[in-house]
């Protein structure tokens, strides 16, 4: 009887119809980012599985981490058609991408991955935004959702914020133009050249999430963190070359926008967990914790907050663009996204 019921599950399982698999043409893109695959790589890396194994390899995707370019070259390499995909942030070319740095700006109601995602999400849709990127011959695809930067320092740890004047460091956007309002003096420079800068003396600090200090090494460096400063993330998309999409034939975009949902729960999940494993690797590392009383943060998010708002509205003014409305939208979307 135990043999019958063996050779009765096996009947079924070889009855049970193997996943289905897309047919198409065989394909090879090009996505290029920087750095080495870590936890912001990991939508690139959960798209490429997704999809060679649904089109049992005829539809492949090369990750190049620094091999296909520099990250100040992305939108031009997605222009020319050189690359399929790559990592773009708009705060490192803010004329290219002026209004999608917006996503940039600091004290944004965005810390939790599922708000910001959703407007991330909507935001991405907007005709002026797809404008913005269509003269470049791209597309956003998906956003990289990223936890809140802190700032991390080589100087002697700040007990007020008027400590943090004159420090040197990298800070992209938005969060650049707070840290200025305190006195300290903002870079605009892509991760992977952090480490060196910093251990040159070119910088004394740097803003980043936890888990980029791992990836970046440049904890090592460091002797303070703030815990609490929570300045707000940077925009990260994965942008796609628009001709390339455009060609793709109807099987392989759904098989895409199918994996853009299992690299959307593969990238939060790997964030999150990262994240609160870099904390502690930090603090084994010795450096200083410092957290800011609320006095101080409040005062920080009235210098730092709604006037670099008012500064970037402005600037989009000069530029001939509607940056009140864009950002009226970012804030709009985001308060309904944090009420559910």
């Amino acid at each position: 009887m135990r043999l019958l019921g063996c050779i009765a599950m096996l009947v079924a399982v070889l009855a049970t119809p193997a996943a289905a698999k897309v047919d198409g043409p065989t394909i090879n893109w090009r996505f290029a980012t920087f750095g080495k695959p870590r936890t912001g790589t990991t939508l690139l890396e959960a798209i490429k599985k997704y999809v060679e194994e649904k089109t049992g390899g005829k539809f492949t995707i090369t990750i190049g981490y620094g091999t296909f370019g520099e990250p100040k070259e992305f939108l031009d390499l997605l222009k020319i058609g050189a690359i399929h995909g790559a990592t773009v942030q708009a705060s490192l070319s803010v004329d290219r991408l002026p209004l999608y740095t917006v996503l940039d700006l600091p004290f944004l109601p965005l810390a939790d991955p599922d708000v910001q995602r959703k407007v991330h999400d909507a935001f991405n849709a907007r005709p002026e935004i797809l404008k913005e990127f269509a003269a470049w011959n791209a597309m956003p695809f998906m956003s990289s959702l990223l936890p809140q930067y802190e700032l991390m320092g080589t100087t002697t740890a700040p007990k007020t914020l008027e400590d943090i004047k004159g420090l040197r460091v990298r800070a992209l956007g938005g969060a650049g133009n707070a840290l200025s309002k305190l006195g300290a003096v903002p870079y605009n420079m892509p991760a992977s050249e952090t480490y060196v800068a910093l251990d040159r003396g070119l910088l004394s600090g740097v803003a980043f999430p936890y888990y980029a200090y791992i990836s970046f090494r440049t904890y090592e460096l460091g002797k303070w963190m703030t815990t609490n400063l929570s300045l707000g993330t940077t925009a990260f998309p994965l942008t796609l070359n628009l001709s390339a999409w455009n060609d793709l034939p109807p099987q392989y975009k759904a098989l895409l926008k199918e994996a853009r949902e299992i690299a959307y729960k593969a990238q939060k999940e790997a964030v999150t967990d990262e994240n609160n494993k870099a904390l502690q690797t930090i603090k084994d590392a010795g450096l200083k914790l410092v957290e800011f009383g609320e006095q101080d943060l409040a005062r920080f998010r009235e210098i730092g907050g709604k006037p670099v708002w008012e500064e970037w509205v402005k600037d989009m003014d000069r530029r001939g663009l509607d940056g009140q409305a864009t950002l009226d939208f970012v804030l709009k979307e985001a308060g309904e996204a944090n009420k559910k």
